[in-house]
């Protein structure tokens, strides 16, 4: 029993960490994100330019961390290191449950949504067996060569690194948000009938004698002339159903809504995602306005969506020579249909069926024929997916074959 709970010290911990871990290192640039709404939570702005290293920092650190447990790797030392970082988080999300600086904890990144006493209640769990752990320490022993060791410290690092560097300057191998490929945009934006609606309670405030007061529409005096009105508040008494994509809009400059026309236009529409088109990548511009140019010529509609005013939006079609018509949508939806300042998003009756980064944009054949273009997309993104999962596999499986020969030979 004390050998399977001791198992248990480790490997929980272990595969929360490796889990945490590999999510936040699929999306750095989601990772990124987050820091920025921590640091504008908690008034740090000046670290802002520190978010993305310590994005992939944090992925890393948490994966190794699991990953070094789960071989058992100089246990007594790490039961430290990990009941020191999981109490940490625990206090954070405790403090983010309580006062709510921000909505999402980003623990698992966008890969499994958990409010945020959800999340507490989590590390509360997992901090108990890394007590456990930590108490246990001694009891373990590095059962493994100095060059597995070594080995087994290097291949997992290099794989977390090169997954973050790929997060990065590709697209995610894995998209965890709304906007993936596959999606049809108007069917995510729907409430279906008999959905539940918001609730919401209008409340009176009324001043009678010096003394303020509270009313409903149920027990408003009506007949007592003698109250006077301050203020009204409305406030939400029961969230209704949320479709996935319930903050989906794109304007003209006109502030003239194109939302619905866009994802219900027949055939293939191209949308660049551009958050600031002032900090779009400039060796972008060109293969982009050539696509824009071939599009035109095939009267397929193609649009730039950012968040900068058309002033800007002017100036950068003078400054570069290009003819793009850009539009405008919120900055955070943005930042959530691509990692990538600008990415590419092609649409075909409303499905978004490819997205590409701007350091690998697809060439006129796109254009010319867009199904077939996608269709080559997904199979290349399957592969690469592939890829990835078979060289996680055979990493950890093997780990977690020689764990349990290992504690069958205790036995």
């Amino acid at each position: 029993m004390n050998i399977v709970l001791r198992f248990l010290y480790r490997t929980v911990p272990a595969l929360v960490l490796i889990f945490s871990g590999l999510v936040k290192a699929i999306d750095p640039i989601g990772g990124a994100i987050k820091f920025d709404d921590y640091f504008t939570a908690f008034n740090l702005n000046w670290l802002t330019p520190l978010s993305l290293p310590l994005s992939v920092i944090l992925s890393s650190f948490e994966f190794l961390l699991g990953f070094y447990l789960l071989l058992n790797f100089y246990v007594r030392k790490l039961a430290l290191i990990a009941l020191t970082t999981i109490s940490f988080f625990t206090i954070l999300t405790l403090y983010i449950a309580v006062f709510e600086p921000v909505t999402d904890c980003g623990c698992f990144g966008d890969a499994i949504k958990l409010s945020n006493w959800q999340t507490f209640w989590k590390n509360v769990v997992v901090v108990l067996f890394t007590i456990g752990l930590f108490i246990s320490r001694k009891q373990y022993k590095n059962s493994v060569g100095s060059l597995r060791m070594i080995f087994g410290a290097i291949t997992p690092a290099i794989y977390i690194l090169g997954l973050c560097w790929w997060g990065i300057n590709k697209l995610p191998v894995i998209d965890f948000r709304p906007f993936k490929v596959g999606t049809h945009i108007p069917s995510q934006m729907e409430i279906p009938d008999g959905a539940e609606r918001d609730e919401f309670e209008t409340v009176f405030i009324l001043e009678k004698d010096g003394v303020k007061k509270t009313f409903t529409t149920l027990d408003y005096p009506y007949d007592d002339s003698t109250w006077i009105f301050i203020d009204t508040e409305t406030k939400l008494i029961k969230k209704g159903y949320e479709p996935p994509l319930h903050d989906f809009y794109i304007m003209n400059s006109y502030l003239e809504d194109e939302t619905q026309k866009i994802i219900n236009h027949e055939g293939a529409v191209f949308l660049v995602i551009s958050p600031r088109i002032e900090k779009i990548s400039q060796r972008s511009i060109m293969p982009l306005a050539r696509l824009a140019e071939l599009s035109q010529q095939k009267e397929i509609p193609f649009y730039v969506v950012t968040t900068s005013d058309s002033t800007t939006g002017r100036e950068f079609n003078l400054e570069n020579k290009t003819n793009f018509r850009f539009l405008h949508g919120d900055e955070t939806t943005l930042k959530t249909m691509v990692r990538s300042n600008p990415g590419l998003i092609l649409l075909f009756n409303g499905t978004i069926i490819g997205k590409w980064h701007y350091n690998k944009l697809p060439g006129k054949n796109i254009v010319e024929n867009p199904l077939a273009g996608s269709i080559g997309y997904l199979t290349r993104k399957n592969v690469l997916l592939l890829v990835w999962g078979n060289i996680l596999g055979l990493i950890i499986v093997p780990t977690l074959i020689f764990n349990i020969k290992t504690i069958n030979k205790k036995k």
